[in-house]
C-alpha cells in the first residue's frame, strides 16, 4: 500500500493503525511489553522507536516552516545509514521506563495526527513542496512515520509475541 491519496484517507488510515497498535498493547500484559522479540526488541523498544521517529518529523516539518533545509533522516546519517539511525534510537531509549514510552508515544501520534490535520491538502501532496522532502511529499513522509510506522510495529511485536510462545 502506498501514501493514501488525500488528507482524509491518510487521517483516517492514520487513526485506525495508530488505535490497532493501541488497542494489541493494551492487551498485553507489562511482561510481554517488555519481552525481548523480534531483533531483541521489546514492543516498548518498537513504542520508542515510534515515538522518536515522530519526533524526527517534528523537526523536520518545524525547520521547513521556518525556511530550513535539515538533515533527513537525521544529522549524520543517510537513508543508506538508517539502520545505524535505528540502533542508536533503540541505545538511547532501551533503559526507558515501560510508562514513559507509553505515555510519550500517545502525545506524539495524537501531535502527529493533530498537525496533519492543520496542514493543507495541496501543502501535503505537492512534490517538492518543502526542500527537505526532495522529490516526495509531505504526506508520504507522515504516512511513513505514522500510520506505516504503526503497521510495521505491529507486526513486529506480533512476530516477537510468536518467538516468545
Amino acid at each position: 500500500m502506498g501514501t493514501p491519496a488525500t488528507k482524509a484517507l491518510l487521517l483516517a488510515d492514520a487513526e485506525k493503525e495508530r488505535d490497532a497498535l493501541g488497542t494489541m498493547l493494551g492487551g498485553m500484559s507489562r511482561e510481554q511489553l517488555l519481552w525481548a522479540g523480534a531483533y531483541g526488541w521489546s514492543a516498548k523498544d518498537h513504542v520508542a522507536h515510534l515515538a522518536e521517529w515522530e519526533r524526527l518529523f517534528f523537526g523536520w516539518y518545524d525547520a521547513g516552516q521556518r525556511g530550513e533545509n535539515p538533515p533527513v533522516p537525521a544529522e549524520g546519517y543517510t537513508w543508506a545509514t538508517e539502520h545505524e539511525l535505528n540502533q542508536a534510537i533503540y541505545e538511547r531509549h532501551r533503559d526507558d521506563q515501560l510508562e514513559h514510552v507509553m505515555a510519550d508515544w500517545r502525545d506524539t501520534s495524537r501531535r502527529l495526527i493533530a498537525l496533519t490535520q492543520t496542514i493543507s491538502e495541496a501543502d501535503l501532496f505537492t512534490p517538492g513542496r518543502y526542500p527537505w522532502t526532495g522529490r516526495g511529499t509531505l504526506a508520504s513522509f507522515v504516512y511513513e512515520c505514522g500510520p506505516n510506522h504503526y503497521r510495521w510495529a505491529t507486526t513486529e511485536i506480533k512476530r516477537g509475541l510468536k518467538v516468545k510462545r
